[in-house]
């Protein structure tokens, strides 16, 4: 299940990209900017800023859709296959995130921009949500791009079993992958996800000669202070492999897809300026890291 491909994407990587989003990750992180890529399953966006009025979504809906007093009104917990909504409406207001999609038919867009790749060093990077919760997709397609002679960067959250990890390595030529905060406790209970098993994947793909970028969000209330981000600092240095680390300042950008999905968006902060971040590169640049201040 994907979401998206994006092509001539120049964030998620090194040169010009395609990326493709799979749906469905295992963290609740609430300041995601990307809610959509959340559940397993496909889900229906509405924008009632540009719904017709037409009805057409009605006449297929079987009580999962209702009128209201402007536009339609979505009866999500009656959504059972959102897929049948494909392609109903004529302007868009009403849309289906998620679809199954062949390895065939991803490779063919990828292929698409094969000699942007070599013209500028870039590739393929495979995103989420989280790819490893996909884990038979996952190495399929990167068997397949392995095939064509492509090798792809793997964006992370490293919430995955190792086993399913290490059979990836062959084929991907750099890790993404975050590091939100080292504080166990902290980590679980505002994104749910298990430090210790994130932290034995670092390990483990240091011990195998990886190659990692380290992504940070820094995000108020949750790790943007000194001392947090000193520590994510000192573990990232300490693991020996990693050489070069992102800090991606939070904003508010991604609140209007919650919208669109019928979610309310509740974490309420001010937004990170880049400058903000300058102490933070301070430590990693002290380190000898190369240090970088959003993609």
């Amino acid at each position: 299940m994907i979401f998206d491909i994006q092509r001539f994407s120049t964030h998620d990587g090194a040169g010009i990209r395609t990326t493709v989003f799979f749906k469905g990750c295992p963290l609740r992180c609430p300041w995601c900017e990307n809610p959509e890529s959340q559940s397993m399953v496909p889900e229906l966006a509405y924008d009632v800023r540009t719904c017709l009025g037409c009805r057409d979504c009605l006449r297929a809906a079987n009580g999962e859709i209702v009128a209201a007093e402007q536009g339609i009104g979505i009866v999500r917990q009656k959504v059972s296959d959102a897929s049948i909504f494909e392609g109903v409406c004529p302007s868009g207001a009403l849309s289906v995130i998620g679809r199954e999609a062949s390895i065939e038919e991803i490779v063919a867009e990828i292929l698409k921009d094969l000699p942007f790749y070599r013209s500028s060093g870039g590739g393929v990077t495979l995103s989420g949500g989280e790819p490893y919760a996909q884990p038979v997709l996952l190495r399929a397609l990167l068997a397949a791009l392995h095939g064509i002679g492509l090798k792809a960067d793997v964006e992370t959250s490293l919430q995955a079993q190792w086993a399913v990890i290490e059979e990836t390595l062959p084929f991907v030529q750099e890790f993404l992958a975050d590091i939100k905060h080292v504080n166990a406790e902290k980590l679980r209970c505002v994104t749910r996800a298990d430090f210790s098993l994130i932290a034995d994947n670092f390990r483990k793909l240091a011990s195998r000669g990886a190659t990692v970028i380290a992504r940070v969000p820094v995000i108020p209330g949750f790790n943007d202070s000194l001392a947090e981000m000193t520590a994510i600092i000192d573990f990232a240095t300490a693991l020996g492999n990693i050489r070069e680390i992102h800090f991606f300042p939070y904003n508010a950008l991604g609140a209007g897809k919650y919208r669109l999905l019928g979610r309310d968006y509740d974490f309420a902060a001010t937004a990170v300026r880049n400058e903000d971040l300058e102490p933070y590169r301070a430590i990693a640049l002290g380190k000898r890291m190369t240090a970088v201040i959003g993609g």
